[in-house]
């Protein structure tokens, strides 16, 4: 081969070499740059640190941060790589001073890498340094410098180096050292912290610590000989302590880190929270618990929530302390009964379709809904009860009554759209228990809940909320309702009674209390007009305790919160929405003909229904009733509020101001009047007769009612008399299997008929 071919050959091949060369440096980054697991990172709504978890290698790792604070940058640069800011990706003068000294010491004791090139080598996970390494390094660096910027590089390094045990990355290092936020350290904590990843190994508690000052002092005069400080700051510097042991990390919003952790691990959340808020309402759940301790109560949790955008400001899922009994469990997130928490939105729906006005009556007495019987939580029956008493007391019968005539399928789907998505059952799963705390529901959901339900009453129609940990989350258009009617909800939720040493409280609060079957659940919820405030007392294993009830158990915690929150301004009256009627004063309903005392009131658009109650009477001069057609010297045309008979015999025995008609004229009496009637079965219900332990078939329970409470009413079924009972009409029967035709009749002859079908 002659020289001229072997030349060509020569160059050909240095083109492919270089070729391949090029193709290499073009990728010799590693892809991505780094590839390391993160900590899970909570902060405040102004970035406060509130929380965070450790990486998946166990190391403390933050995510990098969008900058770095300007002090620690130039200590950073200053003690590092003097001409970061001027070189390619490597420093020839620092490269050769770097061989001279290895030279002279027989060994490689100076690398001589920039910035640039140590981000390399920790991208690469600190591989053996030999000179060839050296040379891809700075090879690797040039590359770097082309595919980022400075700043960049040098975010990138500051987040990556080490800093001494497993901390790695400056936010890490300034929160474990100095127990504070990158942006505010001193020139002295950001000239320790800067010397470190060099050799981190001099951190150590108890060792190298007069290393670690010569280090830091050396760096600190740098500084003033660049006069980015003047000569006091740098003499109070020198003064300054080094760090010690490292400081724990914040734990201000524990269950929220925890449930960032668990479904966005590796996250930094700029979450809505207020520190300061968070820090106090823990404060107040963890002394509210301490109180109920006594009594194996364990658990509490609670919520602030700015009704203006939806955004959550405090947020505490359980008790602070670890050792507490399912502290680890976040209730905010854990579905549970709502108790009476539902039934302000009932009422409500209530009087925009026309059904009750805030002063309508209400039956309350015992009432059996097939297999569903409910009972007001004191055990006592008021014969009929105003809408106001029923919400204000939480009254369970008259609720059900309610939530019967709208239909549990037409209030079930207004729950969902007010957003619990979570009833996702079918009606006739629920029934007429979901008003009474038959769904299970968390807070996070109840609180969203709220917030769109007073929305509607605000008119508003577009909904974009974000939960806990900023995801969208679509609930879809708020749905129609009416102002007048969710304003009269809230104006009886203000008279609700407070907890003893909360009667002077002067501010005003809208707030309702729920509490579960078997005393498990204690819930409070109330809105000053800015802040929605929800609270959750009870055990997280559904161990129910004597005295868990809302008013006494979470009420307390929620007007504490309350108190602690911005005063903010009540609703406005819905003028645009209010309409003027005419309603009876005894009944509530829209006045008839029949209604001596009406009065106005301002309500929802519906028309109301109309009194049923009053009814024309005719008396004589004695004061007794009589027929129109009956021959009486004097006939006065009165009218009077009548009541069922079970309503008037229960409102007789309760505080209602309840006066019966007067009775009958005996020479003009009728026994075409209603005076009396069955409770249960009050149509035709079926009844399956339950059996003890021994086997033996338990007995029926019939009840019924009479106008007048000292009537005598005696039973039959299939006309067999069953006996008699005497001002309360209650008996314990054993039926046969079968259809039963059943007879009540007082000494007046009044009788009553109904039917039922018993099955074994």
């Amino acid at each position: 081969m002659g020289r001229g071919n072997r030349r060509l050959t020569f160059k050909r091949l240095s083109l492919v070499a270089f070729f391949i060369f090029g193709i290499w440096w073009w990728n010799c980054l590693p892809e991505p740059l780094f590839n390391r697991p993160y900590s899970t990172v909570t902060e405040a709504e102004d970035g406060q640190l509130l929380g965070a978890r450790i990486a998946a290698d166990e190391q403390w790792r933050f995510p990098p941060a969008d900058s770095i604070p300007w002090r620690f940058k130039r200590c950073i640069v200053l003690f590092e790589d003097a001409n970061f800011y001027y070189h390619p990706g490597f420093d020839p003068l620092a490269i050769f001073r770097a061989l001279r000294q290895n030279w002279r010491a027989g060994g490689i004791v100076s690398g001589g890498s920039t910035i640039s090139m140590q981000c390399i080598r920790l991208a690469r996970g600190n591989p053996p340094r030999t000179y060839w390494e050296k040379v891809t390094e700075i090879l690797r660096a040039m590359r770097l410098e082309l595919a980022y910027s400075k700043e960049e590089i040098l975010a990138l390094y500051c987040s990556q180096a080490p800093f001494g045990g497993n901390v790695v990355g400056l936010e890490a290092a300034a929160w474990r050292y100095f127990g504070l936020a990158p942006h505010q350290l001193s020139w002295s904590e950001c000239a320790a912290l800067a010397v470190l990843p060099n050799a981190p190994g001099i951190i150590h508690p108890g060792r190298n610590r007069d290393q670690f000052r010569v280090k830091r002092n050396r760096l600190l005069a740098k500084i003033i000989d660049e006069q980015e400080m003047d000569s006091l700051s740098y003499r109070l510097s020198l003064m300054e302590p080094l760090p010690a042991q490292p400081y724990p990390l914040p734990d201000i919003a524990h269950h929220l880190s925890q449930y960032q952790a668990k479904l966005k691990p590796q996250s930094r959340l700029k979450s809505s929270l207020n520190a300061q808020w968070q820090r106090r309402v823990q404060e107040l759940t963890d002394l509210h618990l301490n109180k109920w301790r006594g009594n194996q109560v364990h658990n509490a949790a609670a919520l602030v929530m700015d009704l203006k955008d939806g955004s959550i400001k405090a947020y505490v899922g359980n008790s602070s302390n670890r050792k507490v009994d399912g502290s680890a469990y976040n209730m905010l997130l854990e579905p549970r009964s709502t108790g009476s928490l539902l039934k302000p939105i009932l009422y409500a729906d209530a009087m925009a379709q026309g059904q009750l006005s805030p002063s309508s009556i209400i039956p309350d007495i015992p009432t059996r809904f097939g297999d569903f019987t409910p009972s007001n939580f004191d055990q006592r029956y008021r014969g009929a009860t105003r809408t106001s008493e029923a919400l204000q007391k939480s009254l369970n019968v008259p609720a059900a009554r309610v939530l019967r005539d709208m239909g549990v399928a037409i209030f079930l789907h207004r729950l969902q759209a007010y957003g619990l998505k979570d009833l996702n059952s079918d009606p006739n799963h629920y029934g007429l228990s979901l008003i009474l705390g038959g769904a299970e529901v968390n807070a996070e959901q109840l609180a969203h809940m709220y917030r769109r339900w007073i929305w509607a009453m605000q008119e508003r129609k577009a909904d974009t909320v974000y939960d806990i940990l900023g995801r969208p989350k679509s609930y879809g258009p708020i749905p129609n309702s009416d102002p007048a009617a969710i304003y009269a909800s809230l104006n009886i939720m203000e008279g609700l009674n407070r907890p003893s040493a909360w009667k002077q409280w002067n501010n005003r609060m809208a707030w309702k209390t729920g509490t579960s079957y078997g005393f498990r659940d204690a819930w409070a919820i109330g809105t000053n007009g800015r802040w929605l405030v929800i609270c959750w007392t009870g055990n997280a294993n559904y161990e129910g305790r004597p005295g868990v009830i809302g008013v006494e158990t979470s009420a307390p915690l929620l007007f504490q919160i309350m108190d602690f929150l911005p005063r903010a301004k009540f609703f406005e009256s819905p003028f645009d929405w209010q309409y003027q009627k005419v309603i009876c004063a005894e009944s509530g309903f829209q006045a008839g003909a029949h209604c001596t005392f009406k009065d106005t009131i301002y309500g929802a658009k519906a028309p109301l229904k109309n009194c049923s109650y009053c009814q024309a009477i005719f008396l004589n001069s004695k004061g007794l009733r009589i027929h129109r057609d009956c021959q009486a010297e004097e006939l006065i045309d009165t009218s009077w509020m009548i009541l069922s008979p079970a309503m008037a015999w229960y409102a007789q025995r309760s505080e209602a101001n309840y006066n019966v008609p007067p009775p009958w004229d005996p020479n003009c009496n009728s026994i075409s009047e209603a005076n009396l009637e069955f409770i249960y079965p009050e149509h035709f219900e079926v009844v399956q007769r339950t059996r003890d332990f021994e086997g033996k078939l338990g007995k029926i329970i019939l009840e019924a009612g009479h106008r007048f409470g000292e009537a005598e009413v005696f039973w039959y079924a299939d006309d067999v008399y069953l006996g008699m009972t005497r001002l309360r009409h209650r008996l314990e029967v054993a039926l046969d299997a079968g259809t039963h035709q059943l007879l009540i009749m007082d000494e007046q002859g009044n009788i009553a008929r109904s039917k039922i079908k018993v099955v074994e």
